[in-house]
């Protein structure tokens, strides 16, 4: 694999396994939600860098995308589910229970 390739992986990889560890540790669904909310913006950009990335081969650039692909997907549909289980910890219950939701 490409030494370049693997570093820029690593660069990505890191943070979005710190957001994974931090949402296991996470005990409020507005904090969940933002980490994973974040998590999708890290692997956006993960995204991104190999799709403006030239002259991988095939192999390298198949099993970097399946990499990002897999946070992308794991952060997206957890952001939904905890966005979902955060609004029903306030649904109903107007600016109040949404503001007191965030403490």
């Amino acid at each position: 694999m490409d030494e370049k390739l693997v570093a820029a992986c690593q660069m990505f990889l890191v943070p979005a396994t710190i957001l994974f560890a931090a949402l296991a540790v996470a005990t409020r669904e507005a904090l969940k939600t933002l980490l994973c909310i974040i998590g999708v913006v890290v692997s956006t950009a993960w995204l991104y860098r190999l799709y403006r990335w030239t002259g991988l081969s095939d192999a390298d650039r198949h099993t970097a995308f399946a990499l990002a692909y897999i946070f992308f997907a794991a952060a997206f549909i957890a952001a939904v589910v905890h966005f979902r289980l955060w609004y029903l910890e306030w649904r109903g219950r107007g600016w109040a229970g949404f503001l007191d939701s965030l403490r």
